[in-house]
């Protein structure tokens, strides 16, 4: 029995799949990512920043399972970083392999096209004017990006320092550290035992 093109297609691509092994990698690991085609995650979350030539780092946005990223075009004069921030899989394909598989690509396009808009939507944070009001839309992103939902409100899947939150809208560690507690006191949020953010009423 002949199998449709589609069918095919599909076939063709998941043993690819199978071929490409899952890398792991351990929180606060850097992963590679200049000239190393495109990085699909499987499991974790990846921070990802870019690295001016002054030496300062800028948070553009995280990665979680079915994200990709990648500097697959070398494009960019900035440097890219990206750092599991939890226990991360992920695969690593070339630019042959998009080319390939026309499944792949528009797969790829999609999750881009989605990180696009996040990263946006991240720069649409930082513009705000109060810190408190950036803080509080930065909390509710990342529980729509990386929640987990819990009996009493939504998971951020990796704990977060106040350094990290600070970087993420440009203010410091001390203001973080202040609203935190006020939005704490406010039964807004809370800390659970392993220090990970649950939002309950944000």
């Amino acid at each position: 029995m002949l199998l449709s093109p589609k069918l095919n297609s599909n076939l063709d691509l998941r043993r690819k799949e199978r071929e490409i092994p899952l890398q792991q990698f351990e929180k606060g690991d850097e992963m590679v990512v200049l000239d190393s085609g495109i990085w699909q995650v499987y499991r974790g979350v990846v921070q990802l920043s870019k690295v001016q030539h002054n030496g300062s780092e800028t948070i553009v946005g995280w990665v979680a399972a079915n994200g990709t990223f990648g500097d697959c075009l070398g494009a960019t004069e900035d440097l890219h970083r990206a750092v599991a921030l939890s226990d991360v899989y992920a695969r690593s394909y070339c630019l042959q392999d998009v080319i390939r598989y026309p499944l792949l690509a528009r797969q790829f396009l999609a999750q881009f096209s989605d990180r696009l808009i996040k990263s946006e939507q991240l720069l649409s944070i930082v513009a705000v004017k109060r810190v408190e009001d950036r803080l509080r839309q930065l909390l509710l992103m990342l529980k729509q990006e990386i929640g987990q939902p819990v009996e009493d409100g939504v998971r951020l899947q990796v704990r977060f320092t106040h350094q990290q939150l600070a970087a993420a809208i440009c203010t410091t560690r001390v203001t973080i550290t202040r609203i935190m507690g006020d939005l704490q006191h406010q039964n807004l949020i809370y800390l659970d035992r392993d220090r990970h953010i649950i939002c309950k009423n944000l």
